[in-house]
């Protein structure tokens, strides 16, 4: 069998590609495509082709004393060294990206005005150049724009040409403006990518940026601060927070499991067999789906390997345990080694197949999610639990066979092993590190404490759990779903994020569009006067929505900063302001609608950029974005739009507070349907087990109690850390908490439920419960500790999401191993077989009497 082990997994490892080649990056991209979001930016695409989907690294430059204006010299520094060094990176990675459409090729550089928006920037500029040039520069033809566009080669120089598309400063004669904060204290320079901020082909030049700022450092102004931020910035730290996450999560999860394991069985060589086996069937796993998802079958998201790995570790080592710990005790009745194995898989075979089969079947009940990420990690999960259990079914026995006596050195040199009775075997650490036996006696003490006084113990326990239980249904949607939140808080985009937040609006980092298309209007022409119209509403309700600005094609760099447009005698000039800013607000393109069949977006769609005083990732900028979205589609009176765009009129609202909120909805609806299909597949899996429905019901019960108090604690702790700041668990801790939690929680149920049964036939039906619970007290104590410290590796990595899903489910093991196992299902089965429920116990899955008087019959013939 090893050899077989050895073979698969080298041929596997041959014909498959890297697992990390198959990651896929991002977090709004895995929505489902029908999402409002998605459909605005796709008709933003369609109707603006010049303005594509891009990335930039914002520069932030301020003075460390508060109050204190910019000076003339730090302008100075940053037009004269900074952005020189810029341009001179741009010359040493090939020049400017070649944009993929053209609009003007006006030679000043600035086509644009979302200067500030984080996602979509206009990238039509190959280069900026003098501003002297740009009132003099005729304006291309769209046929001939679209004809350089479409027929120009891609050139092996332009493929290596460096992924900066434009700078933008303060000097701007256009935009500028927007580029220095209301209280003149702060100056952004945007560095504007063709790349989205994902994308890791940009990652070299964000670091190179970072290099010239530190090479600038002796020349940097006194008291001048200089940070960075960005979306490119903010899309690299994640990434690299993900990479480190996953390499630290794995490196932490060997070292607990290692440490943990010797401690237990105090024999190197048999902690190593279950260390052996996971490794193996998890690398096994992954490289398996990286072949899956060479072929397109599943999909893989950048991060998924830290869940695949510790649930793989979590239960793995469980299922080695389970099988090393009665492979012990069957040597201890003194028979062969071979034999032993043999009744070993013949005896808890059923029992793990059982546990993995529950679990796996909760794990893959995420694939049913419209989330992209929950949707693969339940399939990833899922399949790769299948490996993990045929390993310690297959593998770890053969390993136990080929170390013979030497697995249990240096406590056991003998080809046979005999003990006395007792509760574990003394191959096992627990027996000679703990001579006294308090760890048997704590166990038996329970035992006893739920047959003397069962229904106290329950009530006593669902007490103290309902307080935290009831937290976690008041918080259930306080949630976050920032990015930046994610991060550390010295790290470099969230400083700098920081820095742009203290000088400039908070939604500066992320405003919202407003497209607008109606097919019997011409915004470009003389129905300009609506939007006209629109702009002033909006201008006359801003503080009612908490909007900050608004830019239009009507005042393109907003309310504030109309009067600042540059103006010239020059009739051309005027033209050429005119064309660009109506380009930039006002679509004109074909769409293709396929069969050969276009429609055309002459100035039927106009977009509207509204900054709004909210974090554009918080949950507040959602209740924003939705009080704003239905003023907008009310009727009657005080209504915002025109009456010409009360009809036959399509609205998007787009940008990154659309995008969360399509999150958020999307993964609500997943979380009632997870919960909903985890709960009856386990149940499923149980009742089949049981053969018992009450019973079963009541177990998903005890987990799912569990799971609340558990997300109500985590919601405590974290708060406690910062409560002043506290935005809510991330939106991601609910539901993989949940699934876990509840699938991964009931294999010790289903292995204390398998045990009982087995002890009710020697012992009775109350005695054999209490047998039961004193019996696997110390394996399944070891195995939660396990599993714990294997989800508490999380914490080990750089992310908060990962850091609160860490605690929760090292916590919600815990808690089901040393709670609910022992005390809340003993001690409902003894009240069940009691008869403290009366008339309601065969309704709650009491034995009926003839049931349990043949019981008592078979145990005492046992006996």
């Amino acid at each position: 069998m090893i050899p077989l082990w050895i073979a698969s997994f080298l041929l596997l490892a041959l014909i498959a590609p890297s697992f990390k080649s198959m990651l896929r990056d991002g977090e709004f991209a895995f929505l489902p495509a029908d999402s409002p979001s998605l459909e605005g930016e796709r008709l933003l695409a369609q109707a603006f082709p010049q303005i594509k989907t891009a990335s930039q690294v914002v520069i932030v430059a301020n003075r460390q004393s508060k109050g204190e204006e910019l000076q003339d010299q730090d302008k100075k520094f940053l037009t004269e060294q900074l952005v020189p060094r810029l341009e001179k990176l741009v010359e040493e990675e090939g020049g400017y990206a070649n944009s993929l459409a053209t609009v003007d090729n006006v030679a000043d550089g600035s086509d644009g005005f979302n200067v500030t928006e984080p996602v979509e920037t206009n990238t039509t500029e190959t280069a900026p150049e003098s501003e002297e040039a740009g009132d003099t520069t005729p304006i291309d033809t769209e046929e001939e724009q679209n004809a350089d566009s479409e027929n120009a080669p891609v050139t092996s120089e332009e493929s290596s040409r460096s992924r900066i598309s434009r700078i933008k400063t303060f000097e701007d004669r256009f935009i500028g403006p927007l580029l220095i904060s209301e209280d003149k204290q702060a100056a952004l320079v945007i560095v504007e990518f063709s790349t989205e901020f994902l994308d890791k082909r940009s990652f070299p030049t964000i670091q190179k940026i970072e290099q010239i700022i530190v090479e600038l450092e002796p020349q940097v102004p006194d008291g001048l601060n200089l940070a960075l931020s960005g979306s490119s910035t903010v899309g690299r730290d994640i990434i690299e927070a993900a990479q480190q996450s996953a390499s630290a999560t794995e490196l932490w999860t060997v070292l607990l499991v290692v440490i943990l394991l010797i401690l237990i069985y105090r024999a190197p060589f048999l902690a190593l067999i279950p260390l052996i086996t996971v490794y193996i069937a998890t690398k096994f796993a992954l490289t398996f789906l990286a072949l899956l998802a060479s072929y397109n079958i599943i999909g893989l998201f950048n991060g998924v390997e830290i869940y695949v790995t510790v649930v793989l570790y979590g239960a793995g080592v469980d299922y080695c345990m389970f099988l090393i710990s009665r492979y012990s005790e069957e040597l201890d009745s003194g028979i062969s080694m071979d034999e032993a194995m043999e009744k070993t898989i013949g005896s808890v075979g059923a029992a793990l197949a059982a546990s993995a089969g529950t679990t796996i079947c909760g794990l893959a009940m995420m694939a049913f999610a419209e989330f992209g990420k929950f949707h693969q990690a339940g399939i990833a999960m899922s399949l790769s639990l299948v490996f993990v259990l045929a390993a310690a079914l297959t593998l770890t026995p053969a390993l136990l066979i080929f170390a013979g006596r030497w697995a249990f050195w240096p406590q056991v040199y003998t080809e046979r092993i005999k003990s006395g009775s007792g509760w574990v075997s003394p191959t096992s650490v627990l027996a000679r590190m703990f001579e006294a036996q308090w760890v048997q006696s704590f166990w038996d003490w329970v035992g006893q404490l739920v047959l003397r006084r069962p229904a106290t113990v329950w009530l006593v326990t669902i007490g103290l759990m309902t307080p935290f239980a009831l937290i976690s249904i008041f918080w259930y949607h306080n949630l976050s779903y920032g990015l930046l939140s994610e991060l550390p808080a010295e790290n470099t985009s969230v400083q700098g994020a920081e820095a742009v937040q203290e000088h400039f609006p908070a939604g500066t980092i992320g405003p919202v569009t407003l497209l607008i298309k109606n097919n019997y209007l011409d915004f470009a022409l003389e129905d300009e006067v609506v939007l006209e119209e629109l702009v002033q509403n909006l201008n006359e309700v801003k503080e009612e929505f908490g909007i900050i600005d608004v830019r239009a094609l009507t005042q393109p760099l907003g309310q504030k900063h109309a009067h600042e447009l540059p103006e010239s005698d020059s009739r051309l000039a005027r033209a050429t302001l005119k064309n660009r800013v109506q380009k930039y607000y006002v679509g004109d393109a074909d769409i293709n609608q396929g069969d050969g069949a276009t429609e055309e977006i002459g100035g039927n769609v106009a977009r509207i950029e509204i900054l709004f005083d909210k974090d554009p990732f918080s949950r507040f900028s959602i209740d924003q974005l939705n009080k704003f979205e239905n003023s907008l589609i009310k009727k009657g009176p005080d209504v915002l739009l025109p009456e010409d765009l009360q009809s036959e009129t399509e609205l998007h609202l787009i940008g990154p507070p659309a995008s969360v909120r399509d999150l958020k909805t999307v993964t609500r609806r997943d979380q009632v349907l997870i919960h909903v299909l985890v709960i009856c597949g386990v149940l499923l899996v149980l009742i089949m087990l049981l053969k018992r429905i009450a019973i079963s019901v009541y177990l998903i019960f005890t987990v799912f109690i569990s799971y609340l108090a558990t997300l109500g604690l985590t919601f405590v702790v974290f708060w406690s850390f910062d409560p002043m700041n506290f935005s809510g668990l991330d939106w991601k801790v609910p539901i993989f908490l949940f699934t876990i939690l509840i699938a991964v929680g009931e294999d010790y149920n289903i292995y204390l439920i398998a045990r009982i049964n087995e002890e009710q036939r020697r012992h009775g039906t109350v005695q054999g419960i209490i047998v039961a619970l004193s019996k696997t007290g110390s394996i399944i104590s070891s195995c939660g500790i396990i599993m714990a410290g294997t989800f508490a590796s999380l914490i080990a990595g750089s992310l908060t999401g990962m850091h609160q899903l860490g605690f929760a489910l090292a916590f919600g093991v815990l808690l089901d191993t040393f709670i609910v196992r022992p005390i809340l299902v003993p001690a409902y089965l003894v009240m069940l077989h009691t008869d403290r429920f009366g008339k309601l116990g065969p309704f709650l899955g009491s034995v009926p009497e003839e049931e349990e008087l043949e019981e008592e019959e078979e145990a005492s013939l046992h006996s």
